[in-house]
């Protein structure tokens, strides 16, 4: 008969707890306390960086380069002279029309005397009036024609490789260029520290996107950084062929890490919500009544809670109804909960967004 008892009560061991409770062992899970906080809705979209301005130096007339004033890969400031081309025939212009404004100075100064003297007639002292404001225009031509010869930065940048050598014969593009001219290019001008960002994005996204709207983007070379910017050009029209609208940012690039050239995923914030819920993906259980996660009751079990749920963003789903700040709903082991089930919580942290 001791033996029989003693039987029965190793059968039945494990369904009776220290507690004096019997039923299933509890169940091992981690919980998550709700937390409102702010969550943003973001897009991502392919883009390229490009410099802010680009451009292909070129000179405004023909001639041979004498000298090149920079270094390549360095930064020049607007202004800064890059190249000189060979300038004895615009020097000797130059003397030889202010050698003229001189002498026609000197006629219209003596005219101006013997008008007053009453020698001079009104018309020929208009006549040495004339000539000399086109002694004067002559001299402002031909300063300008030595000017050129001098070939500067059109706004601050970094300089490429150049594309001439000096002795280098150049074919200007200028006002004065004949029709067909093909003007040589020097060398290319970006300026990098501010980059410009271009994609564009599908009809459905039109309404959203606006001047002003920030934005990050991430490239290859640094996969772990975000740079940040914002949108500051949305095309008027969409573009027929694809039904896509261009979009341009800028980010400031004071360290020049960002290359023109670029691929860019962009990432953009079409909307940023307060107080928002949000529970680990791993907490939401799907059957045929929908989704429900398992809430916590206060005699340490837990019970089916239906939700509705909205964005998904880095492993958490937002619960836009169903439950409430301050609940505390399973977050791993949800698969070994059932209705009435004590459960051991191994740790409690909170679900903030």
């Amino acid at each position: 008969m001791t033996v029989l008892l003693g039987a029965a009560l190793v059968a039945c061991g494990d369904t009776q707890h220290a507690s004096g409770r019997t039923g299933p062992p509890p169940a091992a899970v981690e919980v998550v306390t709700l937390r409102p906080g702010p969550v943003r809705d973001v897009v991502s979209f392919a883009g390229q960086i490009d410099a802010e301005e680009s451009v292909v130096v070129r000179s405004e007339i023909s001639g041979i380069i004498a000298s090149i004033e920079f270094e390549e890969g360095q930064r020049v400031e607007e202004g800064a002279l890059l190249f000189r081309l060979r300038d004895d025939e615009q020097r000797a212009e130059v003397a030889a029309v202010r050698a003229a404004l001189l002498l026609a100075e000197r006629v219209h100064g003596r005219g101006v005397t013997l008008r007053a003297d009453g020698v001079l007639s009104v018309e020929d002292l208009d006549r040495a009036r004339a000539e000399l404001d086109r002694a004067r225009a002559a001299v402002e031509v031909a300063e300008v024609a030595l000017r050129r010869t001098e070939i500067r930065a059109p706004f601050d940048g970094v300089v490429g490789a150049r594309l001439v050598s000096p002795g280098d014969y150049v074919q200007g593009g200028g006002m004065r260029g004949r029709v067909g001219d093909d003007p040589t290019g020097l060398v290319t001008i970006e300026a990098v520290d501010n980059v410009r960002l271009l994609f564009s994005v599908p009809e459905r996204a039109v309404p959203v996107v606006r001047v002003g709207m920030p934005l990050t983007v991430t490239v290859t070379p640094y996969p772990d950084e975000r740079f940040a910017g914002a949108l500051y050009f949305v095309a008027p029209a969409l573009d027929s062929r694809n039904r896509r609208l261009l979009v341009k940012g800028l980010i400031p690039n004071p360290e020049r890490r960002l290359r023109p050239g670029l691929s860019a995923t962009v990432h953009l914030e079409i909307s940023s919500r307060d107080d928002v819920l949000m529970v680990p993906e791993a907490a939401l259980v799907y059957d045929a009544t929908g989704d429900f996660v398992w809430r916590l009751l206060d005699d340490g079990t837990a019970q089916r809670a239906p939700v509705e749920v909205g964005v998904r963003q880095g492993g958490r789903v937002e619960v836009v109804s169903g439950l409430a700040a301050g609940d505390r709903v399973v977050s791993a082991g949800v698969n070994k909960v059932a209705p009435g089930r004590p459960l051991l919580i191994t740790n409690d942290v909170p679900a903030t967004s």
